[in-house]
């Protein structure tokens, strides 16, 4: 048996808003055999649009019962039946909250309409409801209302189980079926055709505009991750109505990956990726000389005054370089922004100048002209990245099959990317870490 549910609400997430209505259809698969509906007193303000949108006033629900009123007859209609709903997880998930609220574990099969007739009637350029009563002539009496969404729904469902000769619906109401929680809009094959590889994988809307762009070390278990039930607040919901396909890129590389995902954030600017449009405020080790040409380390917030020795993400990232400098080179600590007593031995002036001298001697002896060799995205090439004058300067891969003798025959198989505060961070760990091999150029 299918309970086909539809709820009106406060708004669009069950974590801060409540029901104003919920319809119940039961259907066996062939008919409607019984229904619910009730009005709610949501117990909070319904927002001036939302009563546009459903014709739900203050005044119709001041007198209505609150959901625990009801919360046991609801239950009890609700039995152990499949729950379906038109995107299934935004009706379930204020359900489930609601019942919750009362002390009631309410974890049933469930089914979303959107995508069952995106399997069964394959091809329309749009499911949502409107659509699909329009497809198959059926006239919703109270579109917005519960009970009539609900009701059209249950009607819709009649002819895709119908049409459905193989049982796919049995399919979709598996919680390993690997689709149980993907996005109503999002074609079952985007997410089945990921491959269990690295790369960078991009969220498109339904002008084909990323939305978000990630990087992943294996993409279809970090593209599941974004889909998992739990996740149903304001901005997922909101996220995932939005989801119509997934593209990636194999990288054959966590690096690459790490590399790529970067620059086409930093190209695309995707609305969903807040973390690069909001940087925290950039921070650098400045050197300085006083009258008496004796050498300081300072961090500061980086402007337009360049120089600087490294730059770093954090204030916190910059002082924990510079105390391992103070260390590694025999700095004296209060020439190096901590106290005069940070480190139990003294340091002469002598000894501070050779340390500085020292550190700029490395850091200047580090080559600038990089070829940080990966695993290519198939067995029979290569990849790389290429770093120039101490920048990223791009990515590819090379067939095995190839000979590279020059930059210039390489830069053929170069992808441009560009560099920021975030590559050049990546990079200075992976030489730190030595995981890859690395060629001067």
């Amino acid at each position: 048996m299918f309970a086909i549910v539809d709820v009106e609400t406060t708004g669009g997430h069950a974590s801060g808003h409540a029901m104003t209505e919920i319809a119940i259809v039961l259907h066996d698969g062939t008919k409607v055999v019984d229904n619910y509906s009730q009005l709610l007193n949501p117990k909070q303000h319904i927002p001036l649009n939302i009563q546009t949108l459903t014709g739900i006033t203050p005044d119709m629900v001041e007198d209505a019962p609150t959901f625990p009123e009801v919360a046991d007859e609801v239950r009890e209609f609700l039995g152990d039946h499949i729950f379906v709903a038109h995107n299934v997880n935004f009706d379930y998930s204020f359900v489930k909250s609601a019942f919750a609220s009362v002390g009631i574990d309410y974890n049933p099969k469930r089914m979303c309409s959107v995508r069952y007739a995106r399997r069964v009637e394959k091809g329309l350029k749009s499911y949502s409801l409107g659509n699909l009563c329009k497809h198959f002539k059926v006239n919703n009496e109270a579109a917005h209302r519960a009970w009539g969404d609900a009701t059209a729904t249950a009607k819709i469902m009649e002819y895709l189980l119908e049409k459905d000769k193989d049982g796919q619906w049995q399919f979709l109401i598996k919680k390993n079926s690997g689709e149980f929680n993907l996005p109503a809009n999002l074609p079952s094959d985007d997410y089945h055709n990921l491959p269990e590889v690295p790369g960078v994988y991009y969220f498109m809307d339904n002008l084909g505009k990323p939305l978000y762009i990630g990087k992943a070390k294996n993409l279809k278990k970090r593209v599941a991750t974004h889909f998992v039930s739990d996740k149903e607040g304001s901005k997922s919901q909101g996220f995932k109505r939005e989801i119509f396909n997934i593209k990636f890129e194999k990288t054959g590389s966590e690096l690459l990956a790490s590399l790529l995902e970067d620059h086409e954030i930093r190209h695309y600017w995707p609305k969903y990726n807040r973390a690069q449009k909001n940087p925290k405020r950039k921070f650098a080790v400045y050197l300085f000389y006083n009258q008496k040409n004796v050498p300081s380390l300072a961090i500061n917030k980086i402007t337009s005054q360049q120089g600087y020795l490294r730059d770093f993400h954090s204030n916190s990232q910059a002082q924990s370089w510079v105390l391992k400098q103070i260390e590694e080179y025999n700095l004296n600590a209060a020439k190096c922004g901590f106290p005069f007593s940070f480190l139990d031995r003294e340091i002469t002036e002598e000894q501070h100048m050779t340390g500085v001298q020292r550190l700029i001697d490395d850091l200047n002896s580090q080559s600038q002209n990089l070829v940080i060799k990966t695993y290519g995205r198939e067995p029979d090439e290569d990849g790389f990245a290429l770093v120039k004058d101490g920048h990223l300067a791009g990515m590819g891969f090379v067939p095995h099959d190839v000979q590279i003798s020059s930059y210039g025959e390489l830069q053929a198989f170069t992808c441009e990317l560009r560099s920021s505060i975030t590559t050049q961070a990546i990079i200075r760990k992976v030489l730190e870490e030595g995981r890859y091999a690395v060629e001067e150029w």
